[in-house]
């Protein structure tokens, strides 16, 4: 499920409105996904990450993620959809980092996500609207792709009588 990145898109919504696979060699994938966050502003992100896997045992896997280009997209999903240039745009998100633990024992599958983001410095003028959002959103984030994954992995509930 975590490797199937053409359906992030639905597994992820509504943070993910686009996902696809560039690009696998063995345990290395290469991904685009097309992030949405709406809070006071929308803005919208077209990031490329690195992802690899590295199984430790046989019930333990690590997965490190590094985006390697994120584009900032103005006026997203109209004709005047605009894709900014790498490193330019208002510094939502420049990097992110994420890196993940899965173990299966107890029955079941247990998950750990660390995520590390970098921003741009707040212009001084919008820091009172941008500074709450900038703090809040890596958390939020974090929450709804742990809650997500979970929900995407839960064991479907048997019917009576089975």
């Amino acid at each position: 499920m975590v490797q199937d990145y053409d359906h992030h898109k639905t597994l992820y919504q509504p943070e993910v409105i686009d996902s696809r696979l560039i690009r696998r060699d063995g345990n290395d994938f290469h991904i685009h996904l097309r992030l949405l966050k709406k809070k006071v502003i929308t803005v919208v992100l077209d990031t490329w990450h690195d992802v690899h896997y590295s199984q430790l045992s046989r019930t333990r896997w690590n997965l490190r993620s590094r985006t390697s280009r994120i584009q900032e997209v103005e006026h997203a999903g109209t004709p005047k959809e605009t894709v900014l240039p790498p490193d330019t745009g208002h510094g939502f998100l420049w990097r992110l980092n994420s890196y993940w633990k899965f173990e299966e024992r107890d029955g079941g599958t247990w998950l750990e996500c660390r995520a590390i983001s970098l921003t741009r410095d707040i212009p001084k003028g919008l820091a009172w609207i941008i500074d709450p959002i900038v703090r809040k959103l890596p958390r939020e984030s974090l929450i709804h792709t742990l809650d997500a994954t979970r929900k995407s992995l839960a064991p479907l509930p048997q019917p009576v009588g089975s």
